[in-house]
């Protein structure tokens, strides 16, 4: 075993001994992490408006301290643009990253220097199963490849802002610097299509053993890769051909598993895939510890969890448990509180506890209706403001609707949204209602827009029109017709497609258009 090998297998074991130890009591590596927030924290202005000094429970904590959204704490934390300290974490907040909101347009959420070391850590914790997985041999083999967003960061005040990945990129430590990719040049390109190109045109041969990635870009950059072999006369080579020394997929921001298919056929043999659950607000919080197993919880490293019953979740004053309150096999909206200044915050996420020692997690989906199978960040209430912008555009009315995900196969490598509309009053023009509808997301959702340029991370989204009452029927066959029961606008379940349509068809047949 070389040097480089022999550092990663050391250095592996003795964090992955932290972290089972953790694991094996998670109650009391939760309350050392919350004793050392609310120390941090007490002599701030939060803390002081919020009795932190009297704070030694979690229940005292919850009786103190209410559910803080986004809209409530934001101004609060944005005075640090104008250079505010100890606002809600000791010290001067010097970085925001930008993440879409589900009502107020985009979120600037602080990213403290404790933070950012707690982030490099569980970054620590993600090599350590590795190591654990494939050996270290095979990832001192190469160079880790991370297709994050750009690193170009921007003034915000006193701040600096941008993508969260941008921020982390920032931040590598030095020793790793040497083996990660891609260089600052390319990392900082904001444009996807050009940076991918760079990609492929500088290190289509590289020697990368781990790359970590959104599936969807993944799925993107290995057609790239693909295809430029084709076109340099390797006609047919896979990414394992090209980046031979690939072992390692670790995966970020959506499932996976819709495409282990499409990128398993991109590379042309095994690789160890590795899921991960992380958010703008606290960074990678779980990391998938067997092959298509739940996620392990990372439960010592700045982050204080809370969980709300997910049937519970719209509650004003709804019931706040502490890991060691939760049962097995229920289903949770997750509340956070770091040492970002980040306090009793929901993150919108649902999970369920697949096992409480080791705390094991499965995403579940969000507390409010979401379309983002690609990262694209649509709400409920920008499809529904969408649909009826394009209905006054084109004269239009709609009886019902669902948007499907397509997900990337290697026949259709982009993905793309199928709108099932079932229409009261045709538009005179269905492509002009659906580039209505396509144009209201794009402004309203700056994720979206990113995927949608160039139509070269998401199609544009096709339309297939339904025959009347199908939708009715559908509703009906499920015995949900009538009460407050609604169409999901958002199909999570893939048989709901092929129910509609097998629907339509009886009733007068599917039309896309």
């Amino acid at each position: 075993m070389g040097l480089l090998a022999t550092a990663f297998d050391v250095m592996s074991r003795r964090r992955l001994a932290g972290f089972e130890a953790a694991c094996a009591e998670p109650v009391r590596a939760q309350m050392a992490v919350f004793d050392g927030l609310i120390r941090r924290a007490a002599s701030t202005e939060w803390g002081r408006r919020f009795g932190y000094t009297g704070i030694r429970t979690p229940a005292q904590f919850r009786e103190r301290v209410p559910v803080t959204g986004y809209e409530d704490v934001a101004p609060e934390w944005h005075r640090a643009f104008d250079g505010a300290r100890d606002v809600a974490w000791p010290g001067h907040v010097p970085f925001f990253a930008m993440s879409s909101g589900t009502t107020s347009g985009n979120k600037w959420l602080p990213v403290t220097r404790d933070a950012i070391r707690s982030n490099r850590r569980a970054g620590a914790d993600l090599v350590a199963f590795m190591v654990r997985r494939g050996g270290a041999a095979a990832l001192a083999a190469g160079r880790f490849f991370y297709l994050g967003g750009s690193t170009t960061l921007r003034r915000k005040g006193q701040c600096w802002g941008g993508d969260a990945s941008g921020i982390m990129g920032k931040h590598i430590p030095f020793y790793a610097r040497s083996r990660y990719l891609p260089d600052p040049e390319i990392g900082a390109v904001s444009d996807w299509e050009e940076k991918l190109r760079r990609i492929v045109e500088r290190y289509r041969h590289a020697d990368v053993c781990a790359l970590s990635a959104c599936p969807s870009w993944a799925a993107l950059l290995f057609r790239e890769l693909c295809r430029a072999a084709d076109e340099s006369h390797a006609p047919g080579k896979r990414v394992g051909e090209l980046w031979r020394r690939l072992s390692f997929f670790v995966s970020f921001g959506m499932s996976f598993e819709p495409y282990r298919r499409a990128l398993a056929d991109y590379v042309g043999r095994d690789l160890h895939y590795i899921d991960t659950y992380s958010s703008s607000e606290c960074g990678m919080t779980a990391i998938q510890d067997e092959p298509g197993g739940p996620l392990r919880l990372i439960v010592d490293n700045g982050v204080f969890f809370e969980f709300i019953p997910a049937e519970q979740a719209g509650e004003p004053a709804p019931p706040r448990l502490h890991i060691g309150e939760v049962e097995a096999g229920r289903e949770y909206a997750l509340l956070i509180s770091s040492n970002g200044g980040i306090w009793a915050y929901p993150l919108g996420d649902v999970v369920r506890f697949e096992s409480l020692r080791p705390p094991r997690i499965a995403f579940c989906g969000r507390t409010q209706m979401y379309l983002s199978a690609f990262g694209e960040h649509l709400t409920l209430e920008m499809l529904e403001k969408a649909v009826a912008g394009a209905c006054e555009k084109t004269a239009a009315t709609v009886t019902d609707y669902t948007v499907v995900p397509r997900f990337p196969a290697p026949e259709a490598p982009k993905p793309a949204h199928r709108w099932l509309v079932e229409f009261g009053v045709e538009p005179a023009e269905p492509a002009a209602f659906m580039a209505a509808v396509d144009n209201a997301l794009r402004a309203s959702s700056e994720d979206y827009d990113t995927h949608r340029q160039k139509d070269f991370g998401l199609e544009p989204p096709a339309l297939t029109r339904v025959a009347p009452r199908t939708f009715y029927t559908w509703m009906k066959r499920k015995g949900k017709l009538g009460g407050q029961h609604k169409v999901p606008r958002v199909a999570r379940a893939p048989e709901m497609l092929d129910e509609l349509l097998a629907i339509s068809a009886q009733l007068g047949g599917a039309d896309s258009g």
